[in-house]
């Protein structure tokens, strides 16, 4: 009875590992999804806007 035991114990951890493993899996991937989103929109938002003044982003500061 007891190595029965042990492997319904077995089996029920492992389970439950699993159901851990996927829930954290599909956690990332609407994770990854929402960046993607966000980044599509900022970039949609930036090309949509007024172009850049003459002359921005042509040096950079590196004082301190």
């Amino acid at each position: 009875m007891t190595t029965l035991a042990a492997t319904a114990t077995h089996l029920l951890a492992t389970s439950q590992n699993q159901s851990i493993g996927i829930a954290a899996a599909r956690q990332q991937i609407a994770s990854e999804k929402a960046v993607a989103g966000l980044v599509a929109e900022s970039a949609t938002k930036g090309a949509s806007g007024p172009p850049a003044p003459p002359g921005q982003g042509q040096r950079v500061d590196l004082r301190v």
